[in-house]
């Protein structure tokens, strides 16, 4: 996160990283009593699959496209991500395919037969044209973001979790011991039993509380000025889209809807529509360092 000042205030401005631009925020929306119009804040970042030397800088722009930036940050850190292999069986493949494709008509295509050869070729269709279709479905949700700061404090992990799968995970998939397939993972999946009640991980509206693809049955929660969080493979919604929620109030059950293999959460935080790693956001210090301490010095 930064906080920047820049005028005209009614201009364009936020973050680019790369090609990427993040929306900026008037400062008075996050709490920061006495701002100016030109005090805006930021949340940002360098994604997973982004040069470490990707230019970062803050920039404004007027509508007759002039701009103005300035750069802040000096030194990043590499962080490696995990390599999994995932062998799939027709068991699963049977189970999760026809569900999808019957809540997914955007692939238009009815699905095959169970056990029928063309089965496997229908769970890559899956896997790929769909993960790329849900992924612009859920960047979409950042244009209705509210522009004031929702949430306070560190945000929420499934109370005692097993890590079944972290962020960016790089998988590849085998069938009958032949590579088919190789995706990333982009969040976390958090398991402890069957239908455990899920939890807001922070403040916030309900954007989404409904089928989202390989997600299944998938919260969206807005946290204000771009950020936002997923809670997707839920068997059970206890909110609707609208709903403002607290830090820890039950959204749902835990379940293995959609692209699930078992009974987990796949939770992710979002960024300007962005799929970003949680563990900062679960990290009290740093929100502490990254957020509150700035939005100090801003007032």
């Amino acid at each position: 996160m930064v906080a920047y000042r820049a005028t005209p205030a009614d201009a364009t401005s936020g973050v680019r990283v790369g090609d990427v631009e993040y929306r900026g925020f008037p400062a008075a929306g996050a709490g920061v009593t006495g701002a100016s119009p030109e005090t805006q804040v930021a949340f940002f970042a360098l994604l997973h699959d982004q040069d470490l030397r990707a230019p970062i800088a803050a920039f404004v722009r007027d509508d007759a496209g002039n701009e103005a930036k300035a750069t802040f940050v000096d030194n990043v850190f590499p962080k490696p991500f995990k390599k999994s292999r995932i062998e799939l069986e027709d068991k699963f493949i049977d189970r999760v395919v026809p569900e999808i494709i019957e809540h997914s008509p955007e692939l238009k295509m009815t699905a095959p037969a169970q056990g029928s050869p063309e089965m496997i070729a229908a769970f890559l269709k899956v896997n790929s044209e769909l993960r790329t279709i849900n992924a612009d479905q859920i960047a979409a949700f950042a244009a209705k973001t509210s522009p004031n700061k929702l949430w306070d404090g560190p945000f929420v992990q499934l109370g005692n979790s097993q890590v079944e799968a972290s962020f960016a995970d790089h998988r590849t998939y085998f069938y009958k011991g032949k590579e088919v397939d190789q995706q990333t993972h982009l969040g976390f999946d958090l398991a402890v039993t069957s239908r455990v009640p899920v939890v807001a991980a922070n403040a916030g509206t309900v954007m989404n509380a409904s089928w989202l693809g390989i997600y299944g049955n998938c919260v969206i929660l807005d946290h204000g000025m771009g950020v936002q969080s997923l809670y997707g493979h839920l068997s059970s919604f206890d909110v609707k889209v609208g709903d403002t929620v607290t830090r820890g109030q039950t959204i749902g059950r835990s379940g293995m809807t959609g692209l699930a293999g078992g009974d987990h959460l796949h939770f992710t935080m979002l960024v300007g529509g962005r799929m970003v790693n949680p563990v900062e956001w679960w990290d009290a210090h740093w929100i502490a360092d990254r957020v509150q301490r700035k939005l100090g010095e801003a007032r």
